[in-house]
């Protein structure tokens, strides 16, 4: 597939080079008014500095005033973006991806780009010629600013003394510095720490944070020094993942659920942007607490864009990433884990108490199954086959069954769809998957034995 994607750019490196880095510096300053300021930055992996060097040389060279951080964790150089009210902003990444890949998140302005924007990027990309103005200056950027902001945010806190937290940046960008921030933050708190060296490599732990199976050490850390709290990021350090007490590794849904709730009267009346793939309990809870629940495509740029354009106080997505207004819509994991220590740290009851709050949740994780014809036309059958039924198309097809619901769409990453499943029960849970295994034969026998492998325990009959 190609490295262009819906909400940014990531792939193998063995598809990118410096000469791409540097046209698409030059495509993004080129759309900038000469001398505007532009931040840049890159995760830990070990292609990151040249390419990093390629982008800011391209940036330089269509006129940007080019504030270059280095190696910073993604938050950061959103953060610098705001606080110097910069142009644009771009950060060398893969995110969560493995070492091999590497990738380019960016903003033009003040909003994350659109599917449109990336296609133009690509359009340009492919054509080389750039326009080259007089060159801008390259500056040397650091993280002071961002350091004492977030320490003075959370510091008073009034977290217990007692109250223990280890944290895990994977060997990512959080590495050496989390552990010193946190500190500051809430000086009471103890702490520790596992996996703090970065490395691109990243030998001791996949920057995957949403995939419980990569946490199962901090989980054992966890119980083993009876840590209330454990903490972990992924590549880039914008996503985050919770450990409770019990060594649980709390899902998307149950950490959403906590972080609703640390909002206070904050979300009486306001839009909570959540992504289409979440449980309706998400919903459900954000209405209840007197939110406005707003589903939203899947994807980091798409349900940024809503937070602005709702002027909501909260988002989530299933990968990890919490979106605040205090945040000018953004996200920020080191941000979100301080948000959990002080609501946790001074509530006087447990994490694991929190998140059993959450009710029962009957839902599959994505089903990656393969297409039996091109996505869209194949689509267009999901919506034909299952038209007596309400639908949704904000991304895909999702189908509402009386008690439940079932959500087909494109994967972003392969050529493959994926496919969700919801029931107010496991029996309708299970349901629901015969009855779209029964109208699209096509994918039936994929879809039963993803869904067989996925929850080994239930009764359905493949």
């Amino acid at each position: 597939m190609s490295v262009y994607k819906p909400c940014d750019i990531r792939g193998p490196i063995s598809e990118l080079s410096p000469d791409l880095y540097g046209r698409w510096g030059r495509i993004l300053g080129a759309g900038l008014p000469a001398g505007s300021e532009f931040v840049a930055g890159g995760d830990v992996r070990e292609t990151t500095g040249t390419y990093l060097a390629a982008l800011v040389e391209g940036l330089a060279q269509a006129g940007m005033r080019v504030v270059n951080l280095g190696v910073r964790p993604t938050p950061v150089v959103y953060f610098e973006k705001r606080r110097r009210e910069a142009a644009g902003c771009a950060i060398v990444t893969a995110s969560h991806s493995p070492p091999d890949m590497n990738g380019l998140k960016w903003m033009a302005g003040d909003r994350p780009p659109t599917e449109r924007d990336v296609a133009t990027l690509e359009e340009a990309a492919a054509r080389g010629a750039v326009e080259v103005r007089q060159r801008g200056d390259i500056l040397p950027g650091d993280a002071t600013a961002y350091e004492q902001w977030i320490t003075e945010r959370w510091r008073g806190s009034d977290v217990s003394p007692d109250f223990y937290v280890i944290l895990d940046p994977g060997n990512g960008c959080w590495s050496t510095t989390c552990l010193r921030l946190v500190r500051r933050a809430f000086p009471e708190t103890m702490l520790s720490i596992i996996h703090d060296i970065p490395s691109g490599e990243f030998p001791e732990r996949n920057p995957d944070c949403a995939r419980p199976e990569y946490l199962a050490e901090l989980a054992e850390a966890v119980v083993e020094h009876g840590a209330d709290l454990g903490v972990a990021f992924d590549g880039d350090g914008d996503r985050v993942a919770f450990v409770d007490c019990d060594g649980h590794v709390l899902s998307a849904e149950e950490a959403t659920w906590v972080l609703m709730r640390t909002l206070d009267t904050g979300f009486q009346g306001r839009p909570f942007v959540y992504d289409i793939k979440f449980s309706d309990q998400m919903g459900a809870g954000a209405a209840q607490l007197g939110g406005v629940p707003m589903a939203e495509r899947s994807g980091h740029a798409f349900i940024r864009t809503r937070m602005l354009d709702e002027g909501a106080a909260f988002g989530a997505e299933i990968s990890g990433h919490y979106f605040y207004e205090e945040l000018q819509g953004g996200d920020d994991g080191l941000f979100t884990a301080c948000r959990m220590i002080a609501h946790v740290g001074t509530s006087g009851t447990t994490l694991a108490d929190m998140r059993r709050s959450c009710p029962p949740i009957y839902m599959t994780p994505d089903l990656r199954v393969n297409v039996p014809a091109d996505h869209p036309a194949f689509l267009e059958h999901v919506q034909k086959t299952f038209g007596d039924l309400p639908q949704t198309h904000v991304d895909g097809v999702r189908v509402e069954f009386p008690h439940g619901w079932a959500l087909i769409r494109s994967s972003v990453t392969e050529h493959k769809l994926t496919v969700r499943f919801e029931g107010d029960s496991q029996d309708d849970l299970e349901g629901i998957v015969r009855d779209v295994c029964e109208g699209l034969p096509e994918i039936a026998l994929e879809v039963c034995e993803e869904y067989l492998r996925a929850a080994p325990s239930t009764d359905l009959d493949a």
